[in-house]
């Protein structure tokens, strides 16, 4: 079965190197591997030829643009999406041909970040491991796609008609509800692993949760051509809950002005709630990196929640 692995980079300078190695070393070859050079100003695309492979060059067009370019000059049957800050696993090829070759039935599989991100600071380290964390919990059928680790069969990619522009940092999510739509099984497969390079800051993954995700998952939500599917995607009852959580913790804030004990307590009974509900992630947090870090993450994890909750508000109220 032919692999054709198709790397979208922009400006990926920092991380283009290890992810094209982490390739080659799970066995593919060169000729296996697409790499489309969005627009970058940087070193990528001589990092790309230093490796032996011929990028193909573009204007800066976004993600969905070169996750499209690449697929149709890939010759493979079985498309490979890998973000650039990624580093497979090296048995990855081994999984994904064991798994095409088992589910026949199936439109393909997306896999998950490992549990040991090398990214500072610390709060990029605890994005990661949310990311790990949700991902592995979610295994099984799945209603969605995910490009920093998954592959389709060319022909269903080509039915759902590709990514779709206007859907740009969720595209793989709209390919994956359309997949969905059509009656074509997508799973999310835990063991097809990958390392995830990317260093996060605060204003980053707050400023993505709340514009990049949060509100084009809510217009999702609301389109009726997708029914009940786009709720299963991160909008489970667990995350509801915690974003009221969220929610009643600002509330204590101004109630804590007219009546500082109730104000106190509200806001302790919603952390309390929040730490509850976050419970397993927090405490893989304590087993990998540490008590001073799993409190971080309940800091992390407020953000990340009041991200979420305004960006869903921002939708409903505005649109």
């Amino acid at each position: 079965m032919k692999i054709g692995v198709i790397v979208p980079a922009y400006e990926a300078e920092p991380t283009i190197g290890a992810c094209l190695d982490g390739l080659l070393a799970a066995g593919f070859s060169v000729g296996d591997i697409t790499v489309v050079d969005d627009g970058s100003r940087d070193r990528t695309a001589q990092i790309v030829r230093g490796r032996g492979i011929q990028p193909i060059c573009q204007p800066n067009q976004g993600a969905a643009r070169a996750r499209n370019a690449g697929a149709e000059a890939s010759q493979g049957e079985i498309l490979f999406f890998v973000d650039s800050d990624v580093v497979v696993h090296a048995d990855v090829r081994t999984r994904l041909e064991r798994f095409f070759s088992d589910h026949p039935d199936h439109a393909g599989l997306f896999g998950s970040y490992d549990d040991a991100p090398p990214a500072p600071p610390r709060v990029s380290r605890l994005r990661n491991l949310l990311h790990h964390h949700v991902h592995q919990r979610a295994a099984g059928a799945a209603s969605t796609f995910w490009t920093g680790c998954g592959a389709l069969r060319r022909h269903d990619f080509d039915r759902a008609g590709g990514f779709r522009t206007e859907e740009q940092m969720i595209e793989d999510v709209g390919l994956g509800l359309r997949l969905a739509r059509l009656g074509r099984p997508v799973m999310l497969v835990p063991d097809l692993l990958c390392t995830h390079l990317k260093s996060w800051g605060w204003r980053d993954f707050a400023k993505t949760d709340y514009r990049h995700r949060a509100q084009p998952w809510t217009r999702m939500m609301r389109d009726p051509a997708n029914g009940d599917l786009a709720h299963a995607l991160n909008a489970g009852a667990r995350g509801k809950a915690a974003v009221i959580a969220v929610g009643f913790s600002l509330l204590s804030l101004p109630l804590a002005v007219v009546a500082p004990w109730a104000g106190i307590a509200l806001g302790l009974l919603a952390l309390a709630a929040l730490v509850g509900l976050e419970w397993r992630f927090l405490e893989l947090v304590r087993h990998r990196l540490g008590q001073a870090d799993a409190a971080l993450a309940v800091a992390m994890l407020w953000v990340h929640y009041l991200a979420a909750g305004a960006g869903y508000a921002r939708v409903r109220l505005f649109g």
